[in-house]
């Protein structure tokens, strides 16, 4: 029944996790072994004997197996090969399953690299920054990441599929121990509708496996008979955000009957309450030569021997400076693997576990901590030191061969999620870890029974070389590289985690900030809670790429978004182009014609007849509620109280910078029910931004935002000739001025289907916009076309659109704005002023940066030569690099003249000053003039 030479029969240890009946066949650096159904592939490599499993990250040091869990800093294999090879995937987490390939990073049995590690004082903390001066770090990158071994990503697009879950639930249990079944449970008898996650398999944690408790087994029985309770298991919490917002990941297993499945979920779950139930990670002994495989977590020997029946050794050395090691020197001899003694670092003993030892005839060396390891590519002895009375020196040293030694420095609680949850901590000296220092408003924190029953004892060795005593094992970290920086004033941990990189590897320092911190504050000689802690930050645990991407890649990465009357353009010569989100006509080409050709002639045609736009994209907005108008208010920097049903009014939004972020319409549709248009391009980010509002901010007044942009297109016809075309379509229509003023809307039906006319000009001609439902838009614009034939009528794309509101001196955000643009740069100052109620970015236009005269400010250029979007402007007398750029350019459609727009230092003080553009080496001169260059009295739009 063997599946190694470490794995235990069943009369000497049952193996709580393992279906012995099913061996499972599976690979290791091209070598097979066995293992059994439940095992992991750490598990069944040490049943199999292997020790090492990985080479470290600097010196290529040999590493085995540290722990069992998601804190594992060393056993780091690649997986399987091609396409779905996984490059860093820790073997304590990986499942055992038939025919699994995986290998280690080095590959071979020796290592030449091996020989860095007889170099060490050349490779001491920051040796990057102060090594890989000349002739510059990418002359060596490729090198250094080649010797590194973190593995190779995979050569071709990954062929599985991931997914995305959102949830909403009442209260979120993490983890699935004990306290985290007991909090369910008592959640889900209240009515609520819970959601409990545990990263492993099984539920339950220590207790599944070393009968510590069995209320967590009870709980578990009572919680899969509730409805209102949804389990996952293989599911970590990775990231704790703002609003209590908690992301987690799942693995899915393979499963042959639902080929389709994905292969990892990520989760966005949204709870009114989050119950942290994450248990506690054991915390290492610190010593010369503490990196050796053979070297493990007394608690990850205790699982391995419990769940998996694997002994970490034949002869095995136990050293703790707390209670919970004793339990594994226990089971071990009961098991009939030989422990050779347990070397606690405590002057006392309770006399309790004294008493167990002795009945199991173990050596307790009180007051004795491991000093140094002895061995090559494996553990073959350990040698002991008993501590002096102030635990500063050694006063007794014992040699023992070994091939396996079991530590244990205490237990630190999981409090990672509480953190990001903005929970603050702090150092408890009496449980020698961090802990809650105040509570959370929503996140609070459930554990079970404390693992460390009494204070524990030192954890770090008092004597040694400390250039080989390892605090971060992933990154080659030893206590000199922390001595190192506290001699060059790193001082602060984040400074210091940031020179030496401890806990900055994958594992994201689970086993080693904590020591860190204790070595730090000893070298300051400052207590350790003055020394302070690093942030905590997602993800717990590593996320792959395809499950943060989930469906969205390929062509769903940014799905195209096309026009109601896409295929009318596809048919009729439409040059496509994306705009934002959408595909939407730039031109119309003829024959013969180039881009600028075609622009031109539709621009004239506007000008001259009509013209025809698609305009659907045109983001809309529709709030509805007794408390619109006061809501939309609150938004726009132009008063909105004295809007007239029907009627249109131009506005700015502002972000709370004051920067401006979007502009369009809104119109009074009834008191209680307004319709806003914002540009293409942020249609979306404009309702969610209202949506944030309003349920963040001021969720008591009454309104509902809906965004209806999908439901109506919006075909624009404009030119001298439009009013004829409509009302030829419409004749029961009153199209005139008096009747529909421009900035005024009317609802009514066209071609028998609800519509929105609206007169708005983008052109600066007389312009109808027209809202019809999606679903008539192809009636509605042949209908225009077959009307408007007689009349000179031409499609035009969004070009000639652009050309056009570039003469007419319209503002275009995102093109004649950038992140700094205020109100007062683009001649909209006083409007924002003379407001007499405030609105969102108010504030931030009386700091003094922008109430600066000398800020950028729209203007107009007018020059002899086309001028280049991006084109720097110099004024002579500047000293400046820079007095501004092109932010719009192109050549007036009637006469040729070359125009732009630009963003100019000053600008509006220097009207009919000359200055110069620069395009690389091309040099023009042009001079300031007013932004408007096309109809400034607006008589053409008014008509």
């Amino acid at each position: 029944m063997s599946s190694g030479p470490f794995r235990l029969q069943p009369g000497q240890c049952s193996g709580s996790a393992l279906d012995r009946a099913r061996r499972v066949a599976f690979c290791f650096d091209d070598r097979s072994y066995e293992g059994f159904a439940g095992d992991t592939l750490a598990s069944a490599l040490l049943a199999a004997g292997v020790r090492t499993f990985a080479r470290s990250f600097k010196f290529h040091r040999p590493r085995g197996v540290y722990s069992s869990g998601v804190e594992e800093p060393n056993a780091f294999v690649q997986l399987g090969a091609g396409a779905r090879t996984v490059p860093a995937a820790r073997a304590t987490q990986v499942e055992l399953r038939e025919g699994l390939q995986a290998y280690s990073h080095a590959r071979r049995r020796f290592d030449v690299l091996r020989l860095l590690d007889f170099t060490a004082p050349l490779w001491a903390a920051g040796f990057y920054n102060k090594t890989f001066i000349w002739p510059g770090w990418h002359a060596y990158e490729w090198l250094v990441r080649r010797m590194a071994g973190f593995g190779h990503a995979p050569p071709d697009p990954d062929p599985d599929r991931y997914d995305w879950r959102n949830r909403h639930c009442d209260t979120l249990v993490v983890g699935g121990g004990p306290a985290g079944l007991l909090a369910a449970r008592d959640a889900a008898r209240d009515g609520a509708r819970v959601l409990l996650v545990e990263q492993s398999s099984h539920l339950g944690g220590r207790s599944a496996w070393d009968g510590s408790s069995m209320q967590g087994e009870s709980a578990e029985h009572a919680l899969r008979a509730m409805a209102n309770i949804e389990i996952l298991t293989r599911t970590s919490a990775i990231g704790y955000y703002e609003r209590d917002v908690v992301t987690l990941i799942e693995s899915v297993p393979a499963d042959a009957a639902h080929p389709l499945q994905p292969r990892e979920r990520y989760w966005v779950v949204r709870a009114r309450r989050v119950v942290l139930a994450t248990g506690a990670i054991e915390q290492p002994l610190v010593f010369c030569n503490n990196d050796r495989p053979g070297i493990l977590l007394a608690g990850a020997a205790h699982e391995y021997l419990r769940r998996y029946a694997v002994a970490c050794g034949r002869r095995v050395l136990v050293a703790t400076n707390n209670d919970s090691a004793y339990a594994l020197a226990r089971d071990l001899q009961q098991c009939g693997v030989e422990v050779l003694a347990v070397a606690d670092s405590r002057s006392e003993v309770p006399q309790a576990l004294r008493q167990q030892l002795d009945a199991l005839s173990i050596p307790l060396l009180e007051g004795t901590l491991p000093i140094d390891t002895h061995g090559f590519s494996a553990l073959r002895g350990v040698t002991l030191g008993r501590l002096s009375a102030d635990a500063r020196a050694i006063t007794e040293v014992r040699r023992y061969a070994c091939d396996a030694l079991a530590i244990s420095g205490g237990w630190n609680p999981t409090l990672h999620l509480y953190s990001q949850a903005t929970g603050t901590l702090r150092y408890d000296a009496q449980s020698g870890a961090l802990a809650l220092s105040q509570s959370h408003p929503v996140a609070s924190f459930a554990s079970g029974e404390s693992i460390t029953q009494s204070a524990p004892g030192p954890r770090v060795s008092p004597v040694g070389n400390t250039a080989r005593q390892w605090i971060d094992l992933r990154h080659d970290v030893t206590v000199a590289d922390l001595e190192l920086g506290h001699r060059e004033s790193y001082a602060s941990v984040e400074h210091a985690k940031r020179y030496t990189t401890t806990g900055m590897a994958a594992d994201q320092g689970k086993t080693s900030n904590l020591v860190a911190l204790e070595v730090m504050s000893r070298l300051r000689g400052v207590d350790p809670a003055e020394v302070g802690h690093t942030t905590f930050r997602p993800p717990f645990v590593p996320v792959t790429l395809g499950a943060i991407a989930g469906r969205a890649t390929g062509s769903r990465f940014a799905p195209a978004r096309l026009l109601p009357l896409h295929d009318w353009h596809m048919a009729h010569g439409a040059l496509m182009q994306d705009f934002g989100e959408w595909k939407r006509p730039a031109a119309y080409l003829r024959d013969g014609e180039s881009r600028d050709e075609a622009v031109t002639r539709e621009a004239r045609a506007v000008r001259t007849a009509a013209g025809l736009l698609d305009y659907s994209p045109l983001g809309k907005i529709e709030v509805h509620g007794p408390d619109a108008l006061e809501f939309l208010n609150r938004f726009y920097i132009n008063e909105l109280t004295t809007l007239k049903p029907h009627r249109a009014r131009y506005g700015l939004l502002l972000r709370e910078s004051g920067v401006i972020f979007d502009d369009g319409t809104v119109v009074m549709l009834e008191p209680d029910r307004f319709l806003i248009t914002t540009t293409s391009g942020n249609a979306r980010r404009v309702a969610a931004w209202f949506e944030e509002w309003h349920q963040c901010e001021w969720p008591h007044l009454r309104v509902t935002i809906a965004p209806v942009t999908e439901s109506w297109a919006c075909l624009s016809l404009a030119g001298p000739r439009s009013r004829d075309i409509l009302a030829s379509v419409a004749p029961e229509l009153d199209l005139s001025s008096a009747r529909l003023p421009h900035l005024s809307m009317c609802e009514t039906r066209l071609v028998g289907a609800d519509a929105r006319l609206y007169r708005v000009s983008f052109t600066g001609e007389l312009t109808y916009e027209i809202n019809i439902r999606a679903s008539a838009a192809q009636r509605l614009w042949d209908a225009l076309l077959d009307a408007g034939a007689p009349h000179g009528l031409q499609p035009f794309g969004l070009d000639a659109l652009l050309l056009m509101r570039l003469e007419k001196g319209y503002l275009h955000v995102g093109t004649d704005t950038d992140g700094t643009t205020v109100p007062d740069d683009v001649g909209w100052g006083k409007v924002a002023a003379n407001k007499r109620t405030d609105y969102v970015g108010r504030r931030s236009l009386s700091l003094p940066e922008n109430r600066r005269a000398d800020r950028l400010q729209l203007v107009g250029l007018r020059s002899t030569r086309s001028m280049i979007v991006g084109s720097h402007l110099r004024i002579e007398s500047s000293s400046e690099p820079t007095d501004g750029w092109v932010t719009s350019a192109g050549r007036a459609p009637l006469t040729g003249e070359p125009i732009a727009l630009a963003l100019l230092r000053g600008g509006r003080e220097r009207a009919g000053a000359r200055l110069n553009v620069h395009d690389g080496d091309t040099t023009t001169e042009a001079t300031v003039v007013d932004p408007t260059f096309y109809d400034p009295a607006g008589e053409r739009m008014n008509v």
